[in-house]
């Protein structure tokens, strides 16, 4: 267990270091970018625009994810309990968006007053957690911080410490000043230690989601093209307000006064010398260049960050199955490389309520229950049909339903011995399977009128 010197200073560490990554990841998400800080011009209110690329990235990647489906969950009802009483498909939905703005999430494993078994995903700016550093660590220490404000610019730290068997609670008051400095201003007398207890998970019961292996955000490579993006577009609409705004030159007027020029406004023109002239003075702007440098940027984002853009015309006018599977082939992979690390922290998530229910005598398999997703593309259910009759006497039968895919057959197994059981019982009951085209009576035999009805077609035919 982490003393409270050790967990100070990695709380102090994970607010000096760490949680300035992600509150700058989460800012760029909720539309709070640079561009909003940029000073103004002298003598200016300039435009500062934000196109919010990352939280479109964020809300396609996590939609294209799709959702989590278990297989076998049938023969585990104490688990599926466990999975309605905590809304699993909400919390899942929590770690995906957490995964794709920060790079990561966390999941906290407890057991409530009643004794039941609650998990909830936590924002990661708010945890820390060390591992042991193997080929395929695990957690062994993980802290869960809370700050609440107090009178006087103080913070009051609560620091709720978990390692495999416990859980205990630091707290202590800071200035909300003190990590403006280099040496943090933590008034230590006001360490209380409020409770330890043992949490019954049976594990550290902290789980770690890796969005990939460097825990990268899905939108952090392309946070400065997006910054560049708004500065163009800004810089633009300022153009346009500095031509609006734009002064008059006056050539070889002399003795031009203000009554002059109201004059000139009610009559809606100047009257000229020899060789005078008003113009307007405007900056000469090169408008290919500026929208260049915007379609680039726009170009780039997308393909950097692995997204294309679903509203561009070339997209959507090509919409056969193998052109958008083509387009969709950068985040596809995304797709993978994220459903791989989070099935790792999801079958650890049954490990423990698996030791859980062991407790209690009711024991399964975590092996057993399998874990898959598919991606949320809209199909055509017609085609894929008509593709799967046609894979008949070319392929096995588990090979067709496999085609149809998960949402319509999610267990190729259960569903061939399901037909199976179906025609043995349609066959107990009187009733034989026959081939397609194959024209049977109820006695199982070829209907002889109808065979004899074409022979006797067949010879007339002949004749003719």
């Amino acid at each position: 267990m982490l003393t409270f010197e050790e967990a100070r200073k990695l709380y102090e560490s994970h607010v000096m270091n760490r949680r300035l990554r992600l509150k700058q990841l989460l800012n760029a998400y909720k539309g709070n970018h640079d561009i909003l800080r940029k000073a103004n011009r002298k003598g200016k209110k300039d435009a500062k625009i934000v196109h919010n690329f990352p939280r479109y990235i964020s809300t396609i990647v996590t939609g294209y994810t799709g959702n989590v489906n278990y297989t076998k969950m049938e023969d585990v009802q104490d688990l599926s309990d466990i999975f309605s009483f905590n809304s699993e498909p909400s919390v899942n939905s929590d770690h995906l968006l957490f995964m794709s703005i920060y790079g990561e999430s966390y999941e906290l494993q407890w057991l409530d007053e009643q004794g039941k078994y609650c998990f909830e995903a936590v924002d990661p700016m708010n945890v820390m957690v060390i591992t042991d550093g193997k080929i395929r660590e695990s957690v062994t220490d993980a802290i869960v911080f809370d700050e609440d404000d107090l009178k006087g610019n103080k913070i009051k730290v609560t620091m709720t410490v978990y390692d495999d068997t416990s859980r205990r609670v630091y707290s202590y008051t800071r200035t909300k000043s003190s990590f403006n400095t280099i040496k943090s201003e933590i008034n230590v007398s006001s360490f209380v230690e409020e409770y330890d207890e043992p949490h019954k998970i049976g594990a550290c019961p902290v789980i770690q989601f890796k969005n990939n292996r460097w825990e990268q955000g899905d939108f952090e490579p392309i946070v400065t093209m997006n910054d560049a993006y708004n500065l163009s577009v800004s810089n633009s609409v300022n153009d346009l307000t500095d031509n609006t705004d734009a002064m008059m030159v006056f050539r070889n007027l002399n003795a031009t006064t203000p009554e002059d020029i109201r004059q000139a406004k009610a009559n809606g023109g100047f009257k000229v010398n020899d060789g005078g002239d008003v113009t307007w003075l405007v900056k000469n702007i090169n408008d290919a260049y500026a929208e260049n440098i915007k379609n680039r940027l726009d170009s780039d984002i997308h393909k950097l960050s692995f997204v294309p853009d679903m509203s561009d015309q070339n997209f959507a006018n090509n919409a056969s199955g193998v052109a958008i599977r083509y387009k969709l082939l950068g985040l596809e992979q995304i797709r993978l490389e994220k459903v791989k690390w989070m099935k790792k922290a999801l079958f650890k998530r049954l490990q423990m309520i698996s030791g859980f229910l062991s407790t209690k005598s009711k024991v399964f398999d975590p092996l057993t229950i399998g874990i898959t997703f598919k991606a949320n593309l809209p199909q055509n259910s017609q085609e894929i049909a008509q593709f799967v009759q046609m894979l008949n006497g070319i392929t096995s039968k588990s090979t067709q339903l496999a085609q149809l895919g998960d949402d319509i057959v999610p267990d190729v197994k259960v569903e061939l011995e399901t037909i199976a059981e179906e025609q043995e019982q349609a066959s107990n009951n009187g009733f034989n399977f026959a081939s397609v085209g194959q024209e049977v009576t109820a006695n199982g035999e070829d209907d002889l009128l109808a065979t004899k009805v074409a022979e006797s077609t067949a010879q007339s035919l002949q004749r003719e």
